[in-house]
């Protein structure tokens, strides 16, 4: 059984800019029009975007298979928390869905030690003057990145992209 998370683009370039800055591993020091343009190229790891989240978004149907939106995360958690235990089968009581709601919401979650991995921080695999592995959590955020031309760019790149699918990020 997999569950296959969706993110707009933009959010996911951002968030994978970020990524390769905290990790010396990755080493990428650049600004971030120059980190887009390798990102829609495919050339940064995890990519490229378009080919994983179209095979994902066809096999949605599979009863192996929970496909989610991130965005959807972000607007009603309690609903997606559900939808996940559904699928695998899980039944909560109203308390532990509670527990489970509030150690999911991204203000807990971001000051998780186990997910923001500080013992790599520790051992100088993350970079100290960066920021947590977990940053924002928000959807929209690449809207402090993407300056207009950037931004157009990015919009022509989308729609080419999902012409090929039915495909379609809920708004936010």
């Amino acid at each position: 059984m997999s569950i296959f998370i969706a993110r707009n683009p933009k959010d996911v370039a951002v968030s994978f800019y970020h990524l390769n800055r905290l990790f010396r591993t990755q080493g990428y020091l650049r600004d971030f029009p120059k980190y887009w343009d390798y990102f829609k190229r495919g050339l940064q790891p995890w990519t490229p975007y378009w080919s994983h989240v179209q095979e994902g978004w066809e096999m949605r149907n599979e009863t192996n298979l929970l496909f989610m939106f991130y965005e959807n995360m972000t607007k009603d958690l309690r609903k997606c928390i559900t939808q996940v235990s559904t699928f695998l089968g899980v039944k909560y009581s109203n308390k532990q869905y509670e527990a489970l709601e509030k150690h999911l919401k991204i203000e807990n979650f971001r000051n998780n030690k186990s997910v923001n991995a500080y013992l790599l921080r520790d051992l100088g695999i993350i970079k100290s003057n960066e920021e947590n592995f977990v940053r924002k959590g928000i959807s929209g955020g690449w809207k402090d990145y993407f300056v207009e031309e950037l931004n157009c760019e990015a919009d022509a790149w989308i729609e080419k992209n999902l012409k090929k699918t039915d495909l379609k990020f809920p708004q936010f």
